[in-house]
């Protein structure tokens, strides 16, 4: 049987096939080998009601052990002033959107990381994804790498954590974070075996980076990016969806619609990190960290 490095760039059937599968509603093994996983794309509103009902209206009924959510997506990317930002920002975990976010996973028995605009204990304002399981705050990662627009509102985050759900470790990223591989690598360092990016991107540079994120760590990424648009006066915003599963080797196992509302989960699974030419990836990483 050919080495699933040789079915992916062949193009032949069974690509990937050990690293993941449709969401055939088998019951997932919690703590196991492999996790069922999931996206939810649509087009973010201001009102956190509304973005809370489309996450629910998705996610009733699905038995996914974690869910990934768009960046910024219980109140929206653009704000005329800092001021209106301020309004909306909520501290973690205490604020409402993160109890009710945990309220839903607590109902559904999954995980959600999703991302809102956290008010910080030093009163600055923190681009933030927050993890929650079955009705518990896990953890919480500040985006590091800021676009010039978001430094306008946003204060960077300083430390690059990874959380540990059901089993598995994972590294969260936020949108601009994927343009830097030393953010994915350092989480792998750190024993991550499964990567996760919330998005607000609108080309595809960024969707095709989470790829190389997944090929260059062997190590399968969740990618979640939202839909729509938002516009102030002087700037437009258009979303492109294009969520995804990405496997080790860099083939979809779920691609999102573009443009438009969409939900998919799938299976992925631990495997040893290493392709044809290298069967110990994490030996080769060392090499560029140890002390000379």
């Amino acid at each position: 049987m050919l080495h699933p490095y040789f079915l992916y760039h062949l193009n032949l059937p069974g690509a990937g096939a050990q690293y993941g599968r449709p969401d055939t509603g088998q019951k997932s093994k919690t703590g196991g080998s492999k996790v069922k996983v999931g996206f939810i794309q649509w087009d973010v509103q201001r009102e956190l009601d509304a973005n809370i009902e489309t996450v629910w209206r998705h996610l009733e009924g699905k038995d996914w052990d974690l869910t990934v959510l768009p960046e910024l997506c219980l109140g929206g990317y653009l704000f005329p002033d800092k001021t209106a930002l301020e309004r909306i920002a909520q501290p973690v975990p205490q604020g409402e959107g993160v109890q009710r976010m945990a309220a839903l996973s607590r109902k559904q028995g999954g995980a959600l990381l999703f991302g809102l605009a956290e008010k910080g204990e030093d009163g600055k304002i923190y681009n933030t994804a927050v993890l929650v399981d079955r009705g518990q705050y896990v953890g919480k990662y500040r985006k590091i790498h800021l676009s010039d627009w978001e430094k306008q509102f946003f204060a960077p985050g300083q430390n690059n954590p990874v959380f540990s759900l059901r089993g598995w470790t994972i590294g969260v990223e936020i949108c601009f974070d994927l343009w830097f591989p030393e953010v994915a690598r350092q989480q792998i360092q750190q024993g991550a075996r499964l990567l996760c990016a919330l998005g607000n991107f609108g080309g595809r540079q960024s969707w095709l980076l989470a790829q190389a994120r997944a090929l260059e760590n062997s190590t399968p990424l969740v990618l979640c990016n939202r839909v729509g648009q938002e516009s102030l006066p002087q700037l437009q915003a258009d979303f492109l969806g294009k969520s995804m599963v990405c496997a080790p080797f860099g083939q979809l196992l779920a691609d999102g619609k573009e443009g438009a509302e969409d939900a998919q989960g799938v299976w992925v699974e631990q495997s040893p990190r290493g392709n044809v030419i290298c069967r110990d990836l994490e030996e080769e990483i060392a090499r560029h960290y140890e002390s000379k």
